[in-house]
């Protein structure tokens, strides 16, 4: 858990620690989320299915999807950009890892059923790693639409819908400059 401040730590080091900490946070589009949740369900069908059926290569590929796909949950509940670069490493060499295995099927006498799993794995795989490097690389002022959307508030109207007495009593005589 993250504590605000400790005895044993100056000022300075608590606001920084604040920084880190906020700067670790990533923003999910609602579209990323979707597609990360879609894919990572994909990948556990995939992976189960090649468990199920084959030996070898594919059996490599689906335990590399089966680490993207723990990464990618840990990034979709935490999200923290630590673990959105992980589950982009992971999803890429996943990605990679799904196409050989998918090769691997095309090229041997295994099953059709298990060549299309690993197939599809790989796309699965590869939603995965472009939605994870597109939360990663997105800049730090374009993270957080939320934070930096301009104030709704007009000037001269209180949020109950009543008007604002100008100049207030305390103000003296004088309105200040209007720009």
């Amino acid at each position: 858990m993250f504590r605000l401040r400790s005895r044993d730590q100056s000022l300075e080091a608590t606001l920084k620690q604040i920084e880190h900490r906020v700067l670790d946070d990533v923003y999910l589009p609602i579209w990323a989320r979707r597609v990360a949740w879609a894919a990572t369900t994909v990948l556990v069908v995939t992976g189960i299915t090649a468990w199920v059926v084959s030996e070898g290569l594919p059996l490599v590929a689906s335990a590399l999807g089966a680490g993207a796909v723990i990464c990618s949950v840990v990034s979709l509940r935490r999200r923290r950009f630590r673990w959105s670069v992980a589950a982009a490493y992971l999803s890429g060499v996943s990605t990679v890892a799904g196409l050989g295995a998918f090769w691997w099927c095309r090229t041997s006498s295994a099953d059709s059923i298990l060549a299309t799993s690993s197939g599809v794995s790989a796309v699965a795989a590869a939603a995965l790693t472009a939605v994870w490097v597109t939360v990663a690389i997105t800049p730090v002022k374009d993270s957080h639409p939320h934070m930096r959307q301009p104030s709704k508030r007009k000037w001269g109207v209180r949020e109950s819908g009543a008007t604002i007495t100008w100049p207030p009593p305390s103000a003296g005589p004088y309105r200040p400059r209007q720009k």
